[in-house]
């Protein structure tokens, strides 16, 4: 079955989703507990030994190699208040890219963030070095409970 799965595009493949049923009480400010990992494929196969992304703990993936990752995440998350509910990409530390909705009090917002990363290879004159965390912050409104589903695929 794995073979079928490989192939000139798919032999660099890797994919990992972490998922979250119970997300709690985040601060405005503070970075979603990304869940557990639920689905991981390497090489085209979840038989593979070899894999790049890593959690390092409950709100941090680390790309590990080089190449174009795409990033989604998608959230419901109720609001402790009315107003303005944001989530902030942050790849390496950096602000990426946010996506905002607006909530009424006690309601719940649909968040889905999408955005492609480029990894480079360790070089002191390029942006970016690895290894690099990829984390999710909750921004303007505090959360009082959601779900939330994270994938990180490497296209290239």
């Amino acid at each position: 079955q794995c073979e079928r799965l490989r192939g000139d595009m798919m032999s660099k493949y890797q994919m990992i989703q972490a998922t979250n049923k119970n997300i709690g009480a985040v601060a405005a400010g503070a970075l979603l507990p990304l869940g557990v990992i639920t689905r991981k494929i390497s090489d085209g196969c979840t038989c593979g030994q070899t894999f790049q992304l890593q959690t390092t703990g409950a709100d941090t993936v680390v790309i590990g190699e080089k190449g174009y990752y795409r990033i989604v995440y998608s959230a419901s998350l109720e609001a402790g208040a009315a107003g303005a509910v944001g989530l902030t990409l942050l790849v390496g530390g950096v602000e990426a890219y946010s996506v905002q909705a607006t909530a009424a009090a006690d309601g719940y917002v649909n968040l889905t963030l999408p955005y492609v990363v480029r990894a480079f290879a360790n070089c002191g004159s390029l942006p970016t070095n690895l290894p690099l965390n990829v984390q999710l912050r909750l921004d303007t409104t505090a959360a009082t409970a959601g779900t939330g589903n994270l994938i990180v695929e490497k296209m290239c």
